[in-house]
C-alpha cells in the first residue's frame, strides 16, 4: 500500500493508515538541500501529516528548509541526525 520514490539515491517510503487517514512519509535526505526542497513540495501536494527524516539538510546544526508552520521534533543537543515533522495542527 506504499509507494517508493527513487531520486538518484534518495528513497521515500509512504504509509497510509486506513483507520485514521493519517499520511506518513519516511525519507533519508542525505544532507541535500535539493532533496529537502523536493520533500516540502511532495508534502504540500500529498498533504502528508507526519514526516520522519534522516540525515536532514542543516546549517549550523539547525534543520533548515522546513516552513515555520510545521512542528519539528528532534532529540539531543548539537548535530541532529533525525527529525519528526508534523505538518498539520
Amino acid at each position: 500500500m506504499g509507494a517508493n520514490y527513487n531520486t538518484k539515491t534518495l528513497h521515500c517510503n509512504r504509509m497510509y493508515s486506513m483507520q485514521s487517514k493519517t499520511k506518513c512519509l519516511q525519507i533519508n535526505l542525505q544532507h541535500s538541500r535539493v532533496a529537502m526542497d523536493n520533500l516540502m513540495k511532495i508534502t504540500e501536494e500529498d498533504k502528508t501529516d507526519i514526516i520522519c527524516i534522516q540525515e536532514s539538510y542543516a546549517i549550523h546544526n539547525k534543520i533548515v528548509g522546513i516552513p515555520k508552520k510545521h512542528k519539528i521534533f528532534v532529540s539531543g543537543e548539537g548535530r541532529h541526525r533525525a527529525a519528526i515533522v508534523v505538518t498539520n495542527k
